[in-house]
């Protein structure tokens, strides 16, 4: 199955609001997405700023999830 061609700042809002479903990730916490090289080759990773990560942990890992998850759906458009 092919994945679904998704800009950054889509992307981005895609996992912000998916964030807000859990009550680890409060309202400020923000996400970049950036180009990364995987097992699969080319793709890309969410990741909090490494402050926020750090205070809040069960956030940063919810984010890793999420990524885990939406990689295997969207692949990162040309922006």
């Amino acid at each position: 199955m092919a994945k679904k061609p998704i800009s950054k700042a889509e992307l981005a809002k895609l996992i912000r609001h998916r964030m807000d479903e859990h009550s680890e990730c409060p309202p400020g916490i923000s996400v970049e997405i950036r180009k990364v090289k995987t097992s699969e080759g080319p793709g890309w990773s969410a990741v909090t700023n490494p402050a926020d990560s750090i205070t809040h942990v069960k956030c940063a890992r919810i984010v890793g999830a999420l990524t885990l998850e939406l990689r295997q759906k969207y692949a990162l458009s040309d922006d």
